[in-house]
This record gives structure tokens, sequence and C-alpha cells, in this order.
């Protein structure tokens, strides 16, 4: 009998959370989606800023690639001529498109 007793009691228990205990776990619960969802935010924010400059350094180095290719100086500044040895130069140039600049080195010829 004693151990139906002690049995008995561990299920008859009738304790449960009260208000305070309720309204504090909702609390917290609150708070968290509130930081998770500034987070959510911000990284999908941040992403969309990274693919419009990704797109924009893209462009640039497309125009790049083709005043290369074809011989066009129009977006091209002479910044230094450098001595490589004794009978070789380099020509740094630097190309800006919008507000992407490139830095291109060149054999002198």
């Amino acid at each position: 009998m004693k151990i139906i007793r002690k049995t008995m009691h561990i299920f008859s228990d009738n304790s449960g959370e009260t208000m305070a205990e309720v309204l504090v776990a909702f609390t917290l619960l609150s708070i968290m989606l509130v930081v998770f969802s500034e987070g959510i935010a911000w990284a999908t924010r941040s992403e969309a800023n990274a693919s419009v400059s990704r797109n924009g350094a893209d462009a640039a180095m497309q125009y790049l690639q083709k005043d290369i290719a074809s011989g066009t100086t129009a977006n091209r500044e002479l910044v230094a001529t450098t001595s490589v040895g004794n009978d070789g130069k380099i020509n740094t140039y630097t190309y800006t498109y919008g507000n992407y600049t490139y830095t291109v080195y060149e054999a002198a010829g």
C-alpha cells in the first residue's frame, strides 16, 4: 500500500504554471521573435545590396574587356611607367567606369 500511495501522490499533483510564468515565457518568446525577424530583414537587405554591387562590377568589367580588346583609350589614364630590369618597362593604367576603377598593367612597347 505504501508504494501505491507514493505513485498516487505523483499523479495527483495538480500544480501548473502560474499566470506570471506564462507571461514571462510569452514576453521572452516575443523578444526572440523580433530579434530573429530583424536578422532576416538585415540579411535580405545585405543580399540585395551585394547583388546590385556585383552586377555593377560585372558590367564595368565587361566594358573594360571590350575597351582593351578594341584598343579604345577613352576611359584610360596613364598612372605610371615602371622600369623592370635593364630593357623592360611596364605602364600602369586606370580605367574608370562609373564608381568602379580598375588598374591594368601593360608592357610598354
